[in-house]
């Protein structure tokens, strides 16, 4: 099987608004959709990721705080998923419950650049 990435980029706005409740119920949906996952072999790793961060850009390796209070969107956490294709990545992507909230899921295969010899 090839391994994939999904980034979950969340609906700021949406979370920000989210009540305790509300937030666990989600985190509830998460590992409701990890356990299918893992029981179907598709499930690698995945973890949220702190809000706090900094972005490098540019040749003048300019850092930046973020991602900011304005944005729209932001990266919260990623999952490795292991699937036949794309197509079947993108289809186990779509049970993700960041897309419940207006949320986006960008998924990637991860390439194997290991030499074998």
């Amino acid at each position: 099987m090839k391994e994939f990435l999904l980034l979950l980029r969340e609906n700021i706005e949406a979370y920000g608004s989210m009540s305790p409740e509300e937030m666990q119920a989600d985190i509830e949906k998460h590992m409701k959709w990890v356990e299918e996952l893992a029981k179907n072999n598709h499930f690698k790793h995945g973890n949220p990721l702190s809000p706090a961060g900094g972005t490098l850009s540019g040749t003048a390796k300019l850092v930046t705080d973020g991602p900011y209070i304005e944005s729209k969107e932001g990266i919260s956490g990623y999952y490795f998923l292991l699937a036949e294709s794309l197509e079947q990545a993108m289809e186990l992507a779509k049970g993700c419950p960041t897309l419940l909230l207006g949320g986006k899921v960008e998924v990637r295969e991860v390439l194997d650049v290991s030499h074998h010899d």
